[in-house]
């Protein structure tokens, strides 16, 4: 089993093309200055908390739109193509925002920013499960998170040297960044689009993997056992992004600082970096719905245990809970999407589970906010039963039980051969 291989030799077995997508999604969450910092740079700018909190919320609208675009533009005309779409649309607008005047201006340029920063997603996504074979997958993408973590990590402290000189530097390193994963697409990625109409390898192994002929997301939204699966990534993102919206206020009530918060962050993504790829050669040899399921019963106990201690190491110890839990479901979570799509519909699969991501990166702070506002325990107690429901539905999401009858198919997109090492 691909589990069993020692994992260096597994990472160096990992086509070229794989590492461009690593490299690029470092690049351009290190340069990630804009979400980061636009709020501080509006409000330096003589405009109110509120109204920068509405223009950041704009930016998670453009974002949902282009996961949904994202998808179509990467099936339509080639993962290589949104991808530097994405980046050279993403640089121009972001390049632009110092230069804007005026609120709505500003606002409507920076949800132009969401649009194209997310356009990439389903592309990136599709790519790597065309590339990579499907035994190595999940240790594919667990080096795409380790190096998103890393790059969230190290990026921020750069950019706040920046933002002391001047946030037009802030602005123009995110779309320099932006840039070079563009170049750097265009020079090294394939190019083409996948055959139409191969099935999902589970699909058609079942022989259940004909397309339904409705095309597009009218097929991704005919997939229950998919769209079960999108309902338990979005109660994952709902209750995982209590992290960032409500574990600072409880952090704050207990009598603490934001240096602990800080700390605490530190100590998840320092876990994630740590036990992330040594734990998935142990969690892609399971059934993956049952890893996910228990991934997301975890981080709602752990997350759950939040509301119940006060201590800093008691809630250093939560943070080991979750951060476990993500490390745990997240990777074979993201390579999930691929049992289920066809080739020629992967984007919008990938683009599917963006926007799941999205929606519950929306609903988490706007509804556990008002939760914890109304009784703190209550909204603790809610994030566990969020997450239990989450680990419900993915149980229910079994790839290749539509029930379309077989037909011949062209074979699947031949995956590209590894480098020597």
């Amino acid at each position: 089993m691909a589990g069993e291989d020692p994992l260096r030799r597994r990472l160096q077995d990992l086509p070229r093309s794989a590492w461009v997508i690593f490299s690029g999604m470092f690049l351009i969450k290190f340069g990630n200055f804009l979400n980061v910092f636009l709020v501080l740079f509006l409000v330096a700018q003589g405009f109110s908390a509120f109204q920068a909190g509405v223009a950041l919320g704009v930016v998670g609208v453009g974002a949902f739109i282009g996961n949904a675009v994202g998808g179509t533009v990467a099936d339509r005309f080639g993962r290589r193509t949104a991808i530097a779409v994405s980046m050279f649309g993403s640089s121009a607008a972001t390049a632009l925002v110092p230069l804007t005047d005026g609120l709505l201006a500003t606002t409507a340029l920076v949800g132009l920013v969401g649009v194209f920063a997310q356009l990439y997603r389903p592309a990136a996504g599709a790519l790597l499960i065309d590339v990579v074979p499907e035994k190595q997958r999940v240790t594919a993408f667990a080096v795409l998170r380790l190096a998103i973590n890393v790059g969230m990590a190290v990026g921020p402290l750069v950019g706040g040297l920046l933002s002391g000189a001047s946030y037009t530097y802030v602005f123009l390193g995110d779309a320099l960044f932006s840039f070079a994963f563009g170049v750097l697409a265009l020079s090294t990625l394939p190019g083409g689009r996948p055959p139409v109409g191969t099935p999902a390898p589970q699909a058609a192994a079942k022989g259940k993997g004909k397309s339904t002929g409705k095309g597009g997301y009218r097929e991704v939204l005919s997939d229950r056992p998919y769209l079960l699966f999108l309902g338990s990534m979005v109660a994952a993102t709902f209750v995982y992004g209590q992290s960032t919206a409500t574990l600072p206020l409880h952090v704050t009530d207990a009598g603490f600082d934001n240096k602990v918060y800080g700390l605490l962050l530190g100590l998840n993504a320092l876990l994630c970096v740590v036990i992330e790829l040594p734990l998935t050669q142990h969690t892609e040899r399971r059934n993956p719905r049952r890893v996910i399921a228990a991934g997301l019963a975890l981080l709602g106990i752990g997350m759950a245990l939040t509301g119940a201690v006060q201590a800093v190491w008691l809630l250093a110890l939560t943070v080991v809970v979750w951060t476990v839990a993500e490390t745990v479901y997240t990777p074979i979570a993201n390579a999930y999407p691929a049992e289920f799509s066809p080739a020629h519909l992967r984007g919008r699969y990938q683009g599917a589970e963006g926007i799941a991501h999205t929606l519950g990166g929306a609903l988490g702070p706007a509804v556990g906010g008002l939760l914890y506002s109304i009784s703190p325990p209550l909204h603790w107690t809610a994030c566990a039963a969020v997450a239990g429901l989450g680990a419900l539905l993915v149980l229910g999401a079994k790839p290749g039980t539509r029930g379309e009858v077989s037909t011949p198919q062209p074979a699947e997109t031949t995956p590209e051969p590894a480098p020597a090492a």
